[in-house]
């Protein structure tokens, strides 16, 4: 009995021993390396396919082998059947037949890849690493993928993206690499990533800096039937080309940066000439020291003709409260005939009415008064918006037959919600 408690116990502690063994052999699992190195960067393996006429080929020598880091991800679908590697000089697509293969292959992965029995072709002049076959590149099959692609340690850090500002920054060495396009916006939001009807679609992105791009998307990407949004961004993405064309593949959709949308701007008049009846009767002020009176178009304008010898007629506006605003700007259309001098804009913060000469006006310096409608704007100043008695004038003191209408005035602000 005691020789077979004697062996249960030596069991025991053997299991116990092996259990115990096991789990530190699962908590410090060798990461599986690659004992070799490259022997060309892939800046010096693109030379073997330096003229890409659209959809070709080269064959390469023996024993070429490059390493690089994984930077394109089909997690969500749009990278689809390939990944894409860079080494700092270049980057390269290497089409494999399978999906899923972030699963393998994550972003940060370094990978070494033999080139031996690949073709070096391109898609539309788009570098790519793959067999050829049917007149085109195909993916190499997921069952040999073993003899041409190892990893080599675990996923590490992916080369910082190259940052452009403008199409014309794009060079020939940035395609297959990440890039950022800094503040940039769709030409027509609201419209789907990639119908499900055709293969990929393209969406316009215009850069603020100068150009336009295309983002293309293909119809397997997960966000395929999001909408594009509405805003100013920064977008990380891989570097593309369809023949001259410069493209953008998306990663992930979070690639895309949280859009800042521009508040909607709302314009409100504050103050207007109405001249769907006489504004002479509903606020504005006809001062005449000699010759001619300002007069009413009916639903036109008001108009001053001068009369021979001296004229000196102000129009002025009924008073504004601009305390009320943080923001206000003046428009008027005007007209002069026969003559453009002699006639001045004004604003004062001190009339109220009877004697001109009594209050204080300061010019708006205009110096155009064209013969055909024109229209005037300008921001008023922050002096002015203390004021709760703004007025304009719109002094003729020609000494000639000459003409000025006024066809349009407001004051209006801007609120931005």
């Amino acid at each position: 009995m005691k020789k077979q408690l004697y062996k249960l116990s030596l069991l025991l502690t053997v299991a116990v021993f092996l259990l115990t063994s096991c789990k530190r052999e699962l908590d410090v699992a060798p990461i599986a390396t690659y004992d070799g190195k490259a022997t060309h960067t892939i800046a010096q393996l693109l030379e073997y396919h330096t003229n890409p006429a659209g959809f070709t080929y080269d064959t390469l020598p023996k024993g070429i082998v490059i390493q690089g880091t994984v930077i394109s991800s089909d997690k969500e679908g749009n990278c689809y059947k390939y990944i894409t590697i860079d080494d700092g000089t270049a980057g390269i697509q290497i089409k494999i037949n399978s999906t899923s293969l972030y699963m393998n292959y994550p972003v940060g992965q370094r990978v070494f890849v033999n080139c031996d029995g690949l073709v070096l072709g391109d898609y539309g002049m788009l570098p790519q690493l793959g067999w050829w076959e049917n007149d085109g590149m195909v993916g190499i099959n997921s069952n040999v993928l073993y003899k041409y692609i190892f990893k080599d340690g675990a996923p590490g850090q992916v080369p910082e993206p190259i940052e452009l500002t403008s199409v014309n920054q794009i060079q020939d060495n940035m395609y297959n690499r990440l890039v950022r396009i800094k503040d940039c916006h769709f030409k027509y939001p609201g419209q789907k990533f990639a119908e499900t009807t055709s293969s990929g679609t393209s969406n316009d992105i215009v850069i603020e800096g100068g150009g336009e791009i295309i983002l293309y998307t293909s119809r397997y990407a997960d966000f395929a039937s999001e909408l594009t949004p509405e805003g100013t961004f920064d977008i990380v993405a891989i570097m593309s080309r369809f023949r001259n064309d410069k493209q953008l593949t998306l990663r992930f959709l979070s690639d895309i940066s949280t859009p800042i949308v521009p508040p909607v701007a709302t314009e409100i008049v504050v103050s207007n000439m109405d001249l769907s009846q006489n504004p002479l009767n509903n606020g504005w002020i006809n001062k005449t020291t000699s010759g001619s009176n300002w007069e009413y178009m009916s639903g036109s304008a008001m108009r001053i003709v001068g009369a021979a010898g001296s004229n000196d007629s102000w129009l002025i506006s009924p008073a504004i409260n601009a305390t009320n605003y943080d923001n206000l700007t003046l428009s008027f259309t005007h007209r002069s005939l026969n003559g453009a001098g002699n006639r001045q804009v004004y604003y004062s913060t001190t009339y109220t009415g009877g004697d001109i000469n009594e209050s204080e006006w300061h010019s708006l310096n205009i110096s155009d008064f064209p013969s055909t409608f024109t229209t005037y704007n300008a921001i008023l100043t922050d002096e002015l918006l203390t004021s709760s008695n703004v007025r304009f004038a719109f002094r003729y003191y020609d000494n000639t037959n000459s003409t000025w209408l006024l066809s349009a005035f407001k004051v209006s602000t801007i609120i931005e919600q």
